[in-house]
C-alpha cells in the first residue's frame, strides 16, 4: 500500500517536487545494452523509439516482434492503442483479448504508443481528433512499414499488413484512423464512441461523475491537453452545461460522420454495464457501417459483441466463457481479415450476454428491425416527487467498490416514482432500448429527471445505466418521449422489474436542480427479441 502511494505521489507534477525532502525523488539512470551479446545479428527485438509525427510532434512508440520471429522473417502487425490516461502497453507477455502476449503468440508483431499529450509523447491531447491523433497513427504506420520483420502489402506506399485493437480511447482512434488511412486492413474497436457529445452530454445533461474522474486521471498523469477540455469539465461540473465552443471540441473529437468512410472489416466490442460509452454508441456505429462497401464494392463485414464490462463494474455473475470468447473472436477476426485466411469462421453477427452471464447469438443485428419481436407495452399512473440534489437519489453504490469506482454507478433510489413493469409469464429476452413517455407538470429549476430500471430480485439497476429525461417545469402540462439506454436482460418466471423516475443521480449530479414534478401517467415499451437466437455455452476455437 505505502510503496504504491509513494510511486503515485512521485508521478504527480509539482507534488513530487514539494514532497521530495520527505519521500525522496525518482532518478532516471541510463543503461547501455549490448544487443549483439544478447541476440543473434539481425534478429528482431523489442524496443522503444520516438518518431516525428506529421507536424514534428514526437510520438513514443514500442515495437514487439512476433514470438519466434527470426532474422529475415516477416509477420503481420497489430497496432494497439491505450485507453485515456494510460501509456502504451509494454508488457510483452500480457494476455487477454488486448494483451501484447496474446497477439505475439498468434504470430503478430505488436506496436503500441503513448498518445499525443500523454507520457513520453509530445503535443497536446485532442481527444482522438482526426487532424491530430488520427494523423499520428498514419505517421506510426509509415514508420512501421520501414521496420525489419514487418510484412508489407506494398513497399512503395509504405503499406504494412495491419490490424488494430484497443479499448476506450484506443477504440475510438481505430474508427478515426480506419476512415482516413486505407492501409489498415481490419479493426477491433472496443468501448468506442461515435459522438462524444452524445456520450458525455446526452440531451444536454452532463455526465459529471465520469468527467470528474477523467479530469482527475489526466491531472494525476501529467497529461498536456487542449485547455478547452478542462474548462468544459469544470463548467459542466458546476452548472451542468457546456458552451457551444466546448461542444464543438467534443464534436471534432472521435469518429462521428467519418464512420461512413470506413471500408475495412470491423468487429465492435461494447460493454452492457458501460455507463460512460453506452451501448447506443456501438449501435450508431453499426448502423452507419451497414451501408459501407469495401474497396471491391462488397459490403463491409461487421460484427458486434456485448460483454459484461467496460467503463464501469460488472456486478452480475461472471460468464465462465467471457474472457476466452472475446480473445477467440478477436483473434479469428484478425486471422480472417488481416492474415487473409478465408477458411476462418468469424461466428455469428451479434453476440450478447445477459444479467445471468449467459451468452446468446443471432445473425441479425439489434439495429435491424427484424431483430425485435412484439414489444411489451404498459401504462401506469405516476406520482408526485420533490426534486433535490443528492437526497434520496440514485447512486453512488459505495461499498465494496469505494467512491472512485461507484460514483458513476446508479442505485435504487428512495426519492423516486416507481412504476411496476408488466412481464409475460414465460421467459422473454429484453434486448435494446426501452421507450418511456412521461405526462407531467411541475415547477422548478431542474432541466431533467432520470429514468432507470431496477431488477427487483437483486435490487440493482439493470446494466448500471440511467437515462436523463428533459423536462420543462413551468407549471404547464407537458409530455416527453425518450428512448432509454439499451439493456440486455432475460426475464424468467418470477422475475420482476420496476421503472424508477428519480430526481437526482450521481452520474449526472447537478447542485442547481430544485423543484417539484407531478407525473400523471407513464407509458413504457420494452423491446423483445424476435429473431432466431442460439445460446452460446463455449468459446469458439481459435484458428490455427
Amino acid at each position: 500500500m505505502v510503496p504504491n502511494l509513494l510511486v503515485n505521489l512521485r508521478q504527480i507534477p509539482g507534488v513530487s517536487g514539494l514532497l521530495a525532502p520527505l519521500i525522496g525523488a525518482s532518478v532516471v539512470v541510463p543503461v547501455d545494452v549490448d544487443l549483439a551479446q544478447l541476440v543473434p545479428a539481425g534478429t528482431p527485438v523489442a524496443y522503444t523509439y520516438k518518431i516525428a509525427s506529421f507536424d514534428g510532434t514526437p510520438i513514443s512508440v514500442n515495437f514487439f516482434p512476433a514470438m519466434g520471429l527470426e532474422a529475415g522473417e516477416v509477420a503481420p502487425t497489430v497496432l494497439y492503442g491505450p485507453g485515456m490516461t494510460r501509456p502504451g502497453e509494454t508488457n510483452p507477455y500480457a494476455t487477454g483479448f488486448v494483451g501484447i502476449g496474446t497477439f505475439r503468440s498468434a504470430d503478430y508483431n505488436v506496436v503500441t504508443w503513448d498518445p499525443r499529450g500523454e507520457y513520453a509523447s509530445g503535443g497536446l491531447l485532442q481527444l482522438d481528433n482526426p487532424n491530430f491523433e488520427g494523423k499520428d497513427v498514419s505517421s506510426i504506420i509509415s514508420w512501421m512499414a520501414d521496420q525489419p520483420g514487418v510484412q508489407l502489402d506494398d513497399a512503395v506506399t509504405l503499406d504494412p499488413r495491419l490490424g488494430m485493437v484497443g479499448v476506450s480511447y484506443g477504440g475510438g482512434i481505430q474508427l478515426v484512423a480506419a476512415a482516413r488511412d486505407k492501409r489498415i486492413d481490419a479493426i477491433v474497436p472496443g468501448l468506442a464512441w461515435n459522438s462524444l457529445n452524445d456520450a458525455l452530454y446526452p440531451r444536454g445533461a452532463f455526465k459529471t461523475a465520469w468527467a470528474s474522474l477523467l479530469m482527475l486521471g489526466l491531472v494525476q498523469t501529467g497529461a498536456r491537453i487542449n485547455p478547452q477540455i478542462y474548462g468544459g469539465i469544470i463548467l459542466g461540473d458546476l452548472l451542468g452545461i457546456l458552451t457551444q465552443s466546448q461542444r464543438d471540441v467534443l464534436t471534432s473529437s472521435g469518429p462521428g460522420a467519418l464512420v461512413d468512410d470506413i471500408t475495412v472489416p470491423t468487429l465492435i466490442i461494447q460493454g452492457t454495464v458501460d455507463d460512460l460509452i453506452t451501448l447506443d454508441q456501438a449501435n450508431t456505429n453499426v448502423e452507419m457501417l451497414a451501408d459501407n462497401l469495401d474497396a471491391n464494392g462488397n459490403p463491409v463485414p461487421v460484427k458486434m459483441i456485448w460483454f459484461c464490462g467496460g467503463h464501469g463494474v460488472c456486478l452480475d455473475p461472471a460468464s465462465p466463457i467471457q474472457n476466452q470468447l472475446l480473445t477467440s473472436e478477436t483473434l479469428n477476426w484478425l486471422d480472417r481479415y488481416v492474415k487473409g485466411n478465408s477458411a476462418t469462421d468469424t461466428g455469428p453477427t451479434f453476440q450478447w450476454v445477459d444479467q445471468d452471464g449467459q451468452f446468446y447469438a443471432s445473425d441479425v443485428m439489434p439495429t435491424d428491425p427484424g431483430f425485435h419481436g412484439t414489444p411489451i407495452n404498459s401504462i401506469s399512473a405516476g406520482g408526485f416527487m420533490p426534486i433535490l440534489p443528492i437526497a434520496g437519489g440514485s447512486g453512488p453504490l459505495g461499498n465494496p467498490l469505494g467512491l472512485e469506482n461507484s460514483l458513476p454507478i446508479p442505485t435504487k433510489a428512495q426519492n423516486a416514482i416507481n412504476i411496476a413493469l408488466t412481464l409475460p409469464a414465460g421467459t422473454t429476452q429484453l434486448v435494446g432500448a426501452p421507450t418511456v413517455t412521461v405526462n407531467y407538470s411541475g415547477l422548478g429549476t431542474s432541466r431533467f429527471v432520470y429514468a432507470q430500471i431496477v431488477d427487483n430480485s437483486t435490487g440493482r439497476v439493470v446494466g448500471n445505466v440511467v437515462t436523463p429525461i428533459p423536462v420543462t417545469l413551468d407549471g404547464q402540462s407537458r409530455h416527453v418521449t425518450v428512448d432509454l439506454e439499451d439493456i440486455a436482460y432475460t426475464a424468467g418466471p418470477g422475475d420482476s422489474l420496476t421503472l424508477q423516475l428519480v430526481a437526482s443521480t450521481t452520474p449526472y449530479q447537478s447542485f442547481t436542480s430544485a423543484g417539484v414534478i407531478n407525473v400523471s401517467s407513464v407509458e413504457v415499451s420494452l423491446p423483445t427479441v424476435g429473431a432466431s437466437v442460439v445460446a452460446v455455452n463455449s468459446a469458439p476455437p481459435v484458428a490455427a
